[in-house]
This record gives structure tokens, C-alpha cells and sequence, in this order.
């Protein structure tokens, strides 16, 4: 039997292209049976445009697996409705120490 919270929890994203929490992440139970959900980004800003900041890895050769923060909604001029402001952060320590061993690129 797990002993600890990080043993029985994992970290997810969520996919859905229809929401409003698209890209946000979320602890879940491993556990069969277990209904246990809990935003993790509760230390992450909002940006200018009122949405919360979504938690992405870069994969440029420069800044490669560094963690950034970012608009939910990107940058997108094509879509009035869906223009999101562009705002970009690096990740600080505070956004991801609550976030632990869960933390991979492959999120």
C-alpha cells in the first residue's frame, strides 16, 4: 500500500480543446475507484488577459527543458475569440517545488 501523497497521486493535463481549463494541470488518484481532483496550478499567475497561466517545457535548442509559463490561449491572430494575450514567464522556483517528483517534460 502507497505510504505518501506523492506515491498514490499523479500529474495530468487536460486536452480538451473546448474548455476553458485546456492545457491546465491537475492531480488525480492512481488508485482504481478513487475520485480524488485537485488543480496544481494553484502558484501559477494570471496573465494580462485574465486567464490562468498554463506550465510548458521549452524545446528550443537554446532553452531546451527549462519550464515557462504562459497565456492559456497562445497567440493566435487568426481567431478573433481565441486571441490570447502572449504573455511568457520562466517558471520560478515557487510555481514548481509544489509540484514536486511529478514534473516531467513529458506532461
Amino acid at each position: 500500500m502507497p505510504s505518501t501523497w506523492y506515491e498514490v497521486n499523479k500529474l495530468c493535463r487536460t486536452r480538451n480543446s473546448n474548455s476553458q481549463n485546456t492545457l491546465r494541470i491537475f492531480f488525480t488518484c492512481k488508485l482504481k475507484g478513487c475520485q480524488y481532483f485537485s488543480w496544481a496550478d494553484a502558484t501559477f499567475p494570471f496573465c494580462p488577459c485574465g486567464k490562468k497561466t498554463v506550465l510548458r517545457v521549452s524545446k528550443t535548442e537554446r532553452s531546451g527543458g527549462r519550464w515557462f509559463l504562459c497565456c492559456s490561449l497562445g497567440v493566435d491572430k487568426s481567431s478573433k475569440d481565441k486571441n490570447g494575450c502572449g504573455h511568457f514567464d520562466w517558471a520560478k522556483e515557487e510555481h514548481l517545488a509544489p509540484l514536486g517528483s511529478h514534473l516531467s517534460p513529458l506532461l
